[in-house]
């Protein structure tokens, strides 16, 4: 019964559970790069970003959890669910890479997050919508700020050209899943035309060749598991733990 009740009245808790795990994950690889980004001001942009998707993890953990009523909080869901009890999209796991491979993949899920949240913006769910509206903000800010970089690296020196080429190899594996995600109330077609247009859009700025889809999906899983080992280790070693 719990796992059919759905959040915020209108979403199925696979669907908001695939969304607050990407969140939390894409926010985990973000937060590695605090201390290490190549300016202070990236520093920060990257920091905020990840701060962003985990208070959308947070927001849609908490709604899972109140619609189950089985005791379940947002800690128990992102501390204590095992690496395969994970949904999330496989493009948020992969490790961070080059500064370019984490700027495609933040150009690549901001823009899937933009048509994501602006459909659900539209819902006649009160709660549903103005977390959507807030969370549909973030993600073109982190769009804006993404584009700006792989237009650096894509239209700059030859060495940053190189690695915005690579990383867009690297990642072409794991752009068919975002395309093909079915999500209640936010058809895949609509999203995908979206998406195409914004990612084509920046790359045409960056005198790159238009978005390329593999015919094959990348899988992550081996990436999620040592990340999930990790930040979920001090959780598990005091799990009675009030902080």
């Amino acid at each position: 019964m719990a796992a059919t009740t759905l959040v915020f009245g209108v979403l199925p808790q696979a669907d908001a559970l695939r969304l607050a795990d990407t969140c939390l994950l894409w926010a985990h690889r973000l937060s590695e790069w605090c201390g290490h980004g190549p300016a202070i001001e990236e520093d920060i942009a990257l920091t905020n970003t990840a701060l962003d998707a985990i208070g959308q993890a947070r927001a849609l953990y908490q709604a899972v959890a109140l619609a189950r009523g089985d005791g379940s909080s947002e800690d128990t869901l992102a501390y204590f669910r095992d690496p395969d009890e994970f949904c999330n999209l496989s493009i948020a796991a992969v490790a961070n890479g080059d500064y370019a491979q984490t700027v495609l993949r933040s150009l690549y899920l901001s823009a899937w997050f933009i048509s994501v949240w602006e459909g659900f913006a539209h819902t006649n769910a009160i709660e549903l919508h103005r977390f959507a509206a807030e969370s549909a903000k973030a993600a073109r800010m982190c769009f804006r700020h993404a584009s700006d970089w792989a237009v650096r690296f894509g239209d700059g020196t030859g060495e940053s050209r190189a690695r915005m080429e690579r990383a867009l190899l690297l990642l072409e594996p794991f752009v068919l899943e975002l395309l093909d995600a079915e999500l209640t109330g936010s058809p895949a077609q609509s999203r995908s035309g979206s998406f195409r247009q914004r990612i084509d859009a920046c790359f045409a700025q960056a005198t790159l060749s238009p978005l390329s889809v593999g015919s094959s999906r990348g899988s992550s899983a081996a990436e999620r598991r040592a990340l999930l080992t990790e930040m979920q280790s001090l959780a598990r070693l005091h799990p009675t733990a009030r902080w």
